[in-house]
């Protein structure tokens, strides 16, 4: 234990420096009272960056039905191009990943299945053989992987795949399942990450014990999974929410995973234990031993008594670790982010142009190969329609 918490030290950055931003920028060219953008995938995948090109993805109702969209900002333009739609039918909850030169990997659903793309240019593959949705990406270099929930009798179950872009076209391996045996009750909202040592990792939320509850599982690259381990620790006091009527426990959603450091994976999820204050953000580390530590809070005290939303971690081999999402602690809906020191989560900053007057919301976000922090974000108004925006930040 001690030489894991050395480890986590010795990761930490300067405490001295700090984010500076960029002025933010829209990404969503078309906007009105009535289009509603939403940037909801799996894992909050909604941002990735290739070499010095940043892709956004999102859903929007501009047509009259859900459509799903990709932007492209490479370094040298003053904004984004015109977005590119991924698929044809109705669509929903896309996620991106970055490839080199340029190019990005999409998921989303359409028509019940799960599809894929790589772009620019490229066909939509479906990846799914039954119903399926809620699909997320991750990628260590060549190696690709895809997440989604799948039907399997009368629940869904979370499947990995992996998938191969090597011959300059998209394929797919069949997808695994994460437990060979039908689920006993849904499995949903999954998250991937793969580590240093190219071994996989897998979140969920699950409700086998009648609440929601993170499970994790993680695999070598031959997709045979360990079998699933609770990510929240169980609080003192636990049946203090069922004696109030609140269920069959408290309840915890949307787990995020991020490869971090040589080996290790962090994860960060919305934790309902204080029940009364409704959701907060917590974190758990696995060193690379495979198995997430305790539970820390990731929300300073500032934010202990309200409801926290939209959690995002974000990592990377060379130590950098974050965490993103939004809160109303100010009186209004602002993005927030605390970076990791070596032993806690540190003081929560407003980001800016993603904090103030207005309503900001559902970040996402991801760091480039030299550590700079690319992050979007929802921006609400009821006169112009909201709109996706995107600011960039460097460590100084």
């Amino acid at each position: 234990m001690r030489a894991a918490v050395l480890a986590l030290s010795l990761l930490a950055g300067t405490a001295q420096a700090a984010w500076q931003w960029s002025e933010p920028l829209t990404v969503n060219s078309v906007r009105g009272a009535k289009i509603y953008p939403h940037v909801e995938s799996a894992n909050r995948a909604n941002v990735a960056v290739s070499g010095t090109t940043v892709g956004v993805v999102w859903e929007d109702n501009r047509s009259g039905s859900p459509q799903c969209y990709l932007a492209m900002k490479p370094a040298t333009a003053t904004g984004f191009q015109p977005e590119i739609q991924l698929g044809q039918a109705e669509c929903y909850e896309p996620a991106v990943v970055a490839l080199e030169g340029g190019r990005f990997v999409a998921a989303w659903e359409e028509a019940g299945k799960v599809h894929a793309r790589l772009l620019p240019g490229g066909t939509a593959l479906t990846l799914s053989t039954a119903e399926a949705g809620q699909a997320t990406l991750a990628v260590k270099g060549d190696t690709l992987y895809a997440a989604w929930a799948e039907q399997a009798g009368r629940f869904r179950r979370i499947v990995v795949a992996r998938l191969d872009v090597t011959t300059g076209a998209l394929r797919a391996e069949p997808a695994q399942p994460v437990e060979a045996a039908l689920p006993t009750d849904d499995q949903a909202w999954p998250a991937l990450a793969v580590a240093g040592d190219g071994s996989v990792t897998v979140a969920w939320e699950d409700r086998r014990d009648r609440h929601t509850v993170p499970m994790t599982s993680h695999s070598g690259d031959n997709l045979k999974f360990s079998a699933p381990a609770r990510l929240s620790d169980v609080p003192k006091g636990a049946g203090l929410g069922q004696s109030m009527g609140l269920g069959a426990g408290m309840g915890a959603m949307r787990p995020t995973l991020a490869a971090w450091g040589a080996q290790g994976v962090v994860a960060v999820w919305l934790d309902k234990r204080d029940f009364l204050s409704g959701y907060d953000v917590y974190a758990a580390f696995d060193p690379g031993t495979r198995r997430f530590g305790p539970n820390i809070r990731v929300q300073d005290d500032f934010g202990d008594n309200i409801a926290q939303w939209h959690a995002k971690v974000v990592g990377n081999a060379d130590g950098r670790l974050l965490a993103l999402w939004d809160d109303t602690r100010d009186g209004t809906p602002d993005v927030w982010l605390a970076d990791w020191n070596g032993t806690a989560f540190g003081e929560n900053v407003a980001v800016p142009g993603a904090a103030g007057p207005g309503a900001q919301s559902d970040p996402s976000a991801a760091l480039d190969a030299a550590g700079g922090l690319h992050a979007i974000w929802l921006e609400q108004d009821e006169q112009a329609g909201a709109r996706v925006r995107y600011a960039h930040a460097t460590w100084q």
